[in-house]
């Protein structure tokens, strides 16, 4: 699949998941992962074991935050739970990127926080359907570790624009 494409439907992907919404079935942030988390991420090709360069963000979790993506189209259902020491989360959609060709998005994220230190994976999966469909198929590993630098004092004043996206992300 040419490179440039992917990563625009890997961009949408992201966009529709940066940030929480309100929901039946809301993931609710506990005050235990408040604080502001440095967290390092692993990607690696789920057929090839190809693994990315690593990267390291810097992210804001505040008590009481939804977890839930963003999904103004309804398009993903989702289902989890986060605990004092532990996250699971599990979405699902489909939206046509081009007539005749559908984009299925899946992941599926585990992860555990142990005090001031967190690890997650997290399964990504772009799985395309239709007779116009030229894209091939791809599947993720995000390997994440994180350690939480400061408290939620911070939580009125996020690191980044979309800073809860990313490490509800990593925990997926």
């Amino acid at each position: 699949m040419n490179t440039f494409l992917r990563y625009a439907f890997l961009l949408i992907a992201a966009q529709l998941l940066i940030a929480g919404t309100a929901g039946a079935e809301d993931i609710i942030v506990p005050e235990s992962w408040a604080g502001i988390w440095e967290t390092t991420t692993i990607e690696i090709d789920c057929e090839t074991l190809e693994a990315q360069p690593a990267t390291v963000s810097l992210d804001t979790l505040c008590a009481g935050d939804i977890m839930n993506p963003e999904d103004p189209e309804g398009m993903f259902v989702c289902s989890g739970t986060i605990t004092d020491e532990t996250v699971h989360m599990e979405c699902s959609g489909t939206v046509e990127v081009i007539p005749g060709c559908s984009l299925t998005i899946s992941f599926v994220s585990d992860g555990t926080r142990n005090g001031d230190n967190g690890s997650g994976v997290t399964i990504n999966r772009f799985t395309y359907t239709g007779a116009a469909c030229f894209f091939e198929d791809t599947c993720t590993r995000n390997e994440t570790t994180s350690v939480r630098i400061a408290d939620d004092s911070s939580c009125a004043t996020p690191v980044a624009a979309a800073s809860w996206g990313s490490l509800k992300s990593v925990y997926r």
